[in-house]
């Protein structure tokens, strides 16, 4: 039973819906107006990566040239907005950086940020190069 996208010509919204087969896609309906005007489109899709090229693709001058001097508050969105994309990659603890500096401590990695990001990067490459390669979106 595959879901999908269409631009409903009556509300003027894209939606999702459920299509229990494709010779029924004529029977859709827009789940917001119910409407059965609808003009199917192509859903974006996601390319599976490899840790390895997730890790390849992190630009680390971009992500540092987002941190906002040594301002705590500006550190600490910095560490959250790292850790939700490559704590679980990286194996880091941005997550936990971020809450010791709404805490008001100084964690010493504030200070180097670049060398912290490069050094979990490296380790991340070198633990993903001598073992089974896991995915991720």
């Amino acid at each position: 039973m595959p879901i999908y996208t269409f631009k409903c010509n009556d509300c003027k919204r894209k939606v999702d819906v459920l299509v229990r087969s494709r010779s029924r896609i004529s029977e859709a309906k827009c789940p917001a107006c119910q409407g059965a005007d609808l003009h199917q489109i192509v859903a974006k899709v996601a390319r599976v990566r490899s840790t390895g090229e997730r890790l390849d693709n992190i630009d680390v001058n971009a992500e540092l040239g987002q941190l906002e001097g040594k301002d705590p508050a500006a550190f600490s969105r910095w560490a959250r907005k790292m850790g939700t994309q490559f704590d679980s990659e990286l194996g880091s603890d941005f997550q936990e950086l971020a809450d010791r500096a709404d805490a008001g401590d100084d964690p010493i990695e504030r200070f180097d940020a670049e060398h912290t990001l490069r050094y979990r990067i490296d380790q991340a490459r070198n633990q993903s190069n001598g073992s089974s390669e896991d995915f991720s979106i």
